[in-house]
């Protein structure tokens, strides 16, 4: 799993694109993003967008020294459900 860098301070976007993964004229009809762990200190998630086939999220926050997981998952309009991970390592940059 790679890792990514994120200083305290930023609000920035991540994001996925599904294409490869999706059937033809399959859509992905809902995605939901968790943090973990998700105590006080965690990266705050916010305004999560799907666009086509990707699906992304803003991430703010977070405890310098830590590592975070960040994890999207999708329903599509043939029912199928999928999870993708990114681990965050909040930094000084």
């Amino acid at each position: 799993m790679v890792i990514f860098p994120k200083d305290p301070s930023s609000n920035v976007d991540f994001s996925f694109d599904w294409a490869d993964w999706l059937l033809e004229g399959e859509t992905i009809t809902e995605a939901g993003w968790i943090i973990v762990p998700n105590d006080s200190a965690a990266p705050t998630l916010s305004g999560a967008t799907v666009t086509g086939d990707v699906t992304g999220v803003f991430v703010a926050g977070g405890r310098v020294g830590a590592r975070y997981r960040l994890t999207c998952n999708v329903q599509t309009s043939d029912g199928r459900v999928a999870d993708r991970s990114l681990v965050l390592r909040i930094m000084e940059q």
